[in-house]
């Protein structure tokens, strides 16, 4: 059964990852994660259980350095600016944010927190 619970605990583990020095996942790993955090958002969403625990998981990260809305946002742009075509894990990563994220007329955005954390990450610098 998918909690509040369980996607803060994924989510903890993509911000460490993202926005510490002694994160654990390297960029395949943090792309697998996200993956499963999107699936995971989906699912509860789709649950229909938008009661109090609704509210809850769209305040996760909430004063950190990046909200969960803010990561699946800044995400979703960065993969579709680095994925490797349909059979890449960013391409699938990309899918499943798009299952929780519809951009609809927006343009990405470069500024967003995640987005730059993860192209730093993709490049292979620490900035962040």
């Amino acid at each position: 059964m998918i909690t509040p619970k369980s996607i803060n605990r994924i989510f903890n583990v993509i911000d460490h990852s993202l926005f510490t020095i002694n994160g654990r996942l390297d960029y395949s790993r943090v792309t697998e994660a996200i993956i499963l955090l999107a699936d995971q958002v989906h699912d509860f969403a789709g649950s229909g259980d938008m009661s109090d625990d609704g509210y809850e998981v769209w305040n996760i990260g909430e004063f950190g350095a990046c909200s969960l809305d803010d990561l699946i946002i800044g995400a979703y742009w960065h993969y579709t600016d680095w994925h490797g075509g349909q059979w890449s894990k960013e391409y699938a990563a990309l899918c499943s944010l798009g299952r929780v994220f519809d951009p609809q007329m927006t343009t990405g955005s470069t500024d967003n927190e995640a987005y730059l954390a993860l192209e730093a990450m993709a490049q292979g610098k620490s900035e962040y």
